[in-house]
């Protein structure tokens, strides 16, 4: 089995809510039967009131949802980059390795209880994250990895982790990028309150940005306050 990820560009004057019934609705169910399954839909819709830490620059035809499945084979995704594209300015799709650092309930938090397609509690921030140039690939892997993902769950008040690695682009013309990352916190006034977002430290604020210096392009980076929709 191999995991896509999508992503959703438009301008911000698109509607997010027409965007997030289609996704949840018609387009899901077309892409199951494509082969899709496990499906998610994260989107900034009219159910989030911030744009999130590192949002896209005003102006910009920016990425305002992604939708990700499992499919037998990315190669044997059928229609699947048709029906999406037609959904933004701009439809990026990626080959990825999924790695569930940490789920629901596992280190904090409650477990999942609420079905497939319902919203999911509090807050999600989908993350586009490009190497630090000065880092070859393997050593980009073994901070992200080995250093950057247990130091943020030390030191922030997260609920679950979705890594994305990105093997490679499988649409024409994909801007490139290294990692896709989905964290699932408990309300949007946590996000919006860097201390708060830090677990109440300061000190751990510090600790964080030498680390997402270190291993990513600053420059790039993109961190965007989505709802999530988990369709199964």
């Amino acid at each position: 089995m191999e995991k896509l990820v999508y992503l959703i560009r438009a301008r911000a004057d698109a509607d997010r809510s027409e965007l997030r019934d289609r996704l949840v609705g018609d387009v899901a169910a077309s892409l199951r039967a494509e082969g899709a399954h496990d499906l998610s839909v994260h989107v900034a819709d009219d159910r989030v009131g911030i744009s999130g830490p590192m949002p896209e620059p005003a102006g910009s035809v920016g990425v305002v949802a992604a939708v990700s499945g499992w499919f037998a084979a990315h190669d044997l995704r059928g229609g699947t980059d048709e029906i999406l594209r037609p959904l933004g300015a701009r439809v990026d799709g990626y080959l990825v390795t999924e790695s569930v650092w940490s789920e629901f309930g596992q280190r904090r938090g409650q477990p999942r209880d609420w079905p497939d397609g319902a919203r999911s509690p509090g807050l999600v921030t989908l993350a586009l994250v490009h190497r630090n140039p000065s880092l070859d690939p393997r050593t980009f892997r073994e901070l992200w990895h080995l250093h950057q993902s247990p130091m943020s769950e030390a030191v922030q008040p997260r609920l679950r982790y979705v890594r994305h690695g990105v093997v490679h682009p499988v649409t024409p013309g994909a801007e490139p990028l290294d990692g896709i990352v989905v964290e699932s916190w408990p309300d949007e006034a946590t996000v919006a309150d860097v201390v708060a977002f830090h677990n109440g430290d300061p000190g751990n604020l510090s600790v964080m940005l030498d680390s997402v210096g270190a291993a990513f392009d600053l420059s790039r980076l993109r961190s965007i306050a989505m709802s999530e929709y988990l369709l199964g």
